[in-house]
């Protein structure tokens, strides 16, 4: 695809503008084809203004997310295609013949578009007939490779598991009246006298309990993100 294809595409899917207007007199800037700029385009005015004229110059990248990024636009929609495919960095670099710092930029970038949108958009999990598995988890590795203890963080969007840390953020994302399936964890001990239906299950003894609930969705959610870690390179800010 050419520059001049991947600007009107981009145009048109809304990701960058489609027109801008002059700061300097108001009026909508020209398209200009220029070499050099990676982009190969810019926004410009040349009109006049209080009777003299004046040269205003503007990127196609204002305004947009793609505005603070070294990266070509091409570059951008490939690494952020192969990133919603689940690629890792490694794999990303190679195809892009990119250096690291610029993957793993764009990539922390990625993730952190997700996490806003995710909050400002998020709604409680509501009430009766919903079901709600609740496990964590921690990230790290076995130390000197034995033993079932992990030295490492655990996960649970907290980095305080305490029942007094837990319960009001359960409150604030689940509503009353909401099947919440669980571990033995002490943490949770209060969720039916808190309005929540609950179940337990002792990962010590069985994999489903009693009544056939288990974490298993969940559990799998942690493998699924555990995978798509570096292996090395994680950091405490990261969680």
């Amino acid at each position: 695809m050419t520059k001049e294809l991947t600007i009107q595409w981009l145009m048109k899917e809304k990701l960058i503008a489609s027109k801008q207007n002059c700061a300097k007199c108001g009026v909508e800037m020209s398209l200009l084809e220029c070499e050099d700029r990676s982009d190969g385009y810019r926004w410009g005015c040349r009109k006049q203004a209080g009777g003299r004229r004046h040269k205003q110059a503007l990127s196609i990248r204002k305004a947009s997310w793609f505005e603070e990024s070294n990266l070509t636009l091409e570059e951008i929609l490939k690494h952020t295609y192969w990133w919603c495919q689940g690629l890792d960095q490694w794999q990303i670099r190679r195809q892009l013949k990119s250096n690291s710092n610029k993957a793993v930029d764009w990539d922390s970038f990625c993730r952190e578009t997700c996490e806003v949108t995710m909050l400002q958009k998020s709604d409680k999990i509501r009430g009766p007939g919903k079901t709600v598995q609740i496990d964590e988890s921690k990230v790290g590795k076995r130390k000197y490779h034995r033993g079932h203890r992990v030295e490492g963080r655990w996960v649970f969007g907290v980095e305080d598991r305490s029942e007094a840390t837990l319960l009001p953020i359960i409150r604030e994302w689940i509503e009353p009246g909401t099947l919440i399936v669980s571990d033995c964890w002490k943490s949770y001990s209060k969720l039916s006298g808190n309005g929540y239906l609950h179940e337990t299950v002792n990962h010590s003894k069985e994999f489903v309990n009693s009544n056939g609930f288990n974490t298993n969705k969940q559990e799998g959610h942690w493998r699924h993100m555990k995978t798509s870690l570096p292996i090395f390179g994680k950091r405490k800010q990261h969680f």
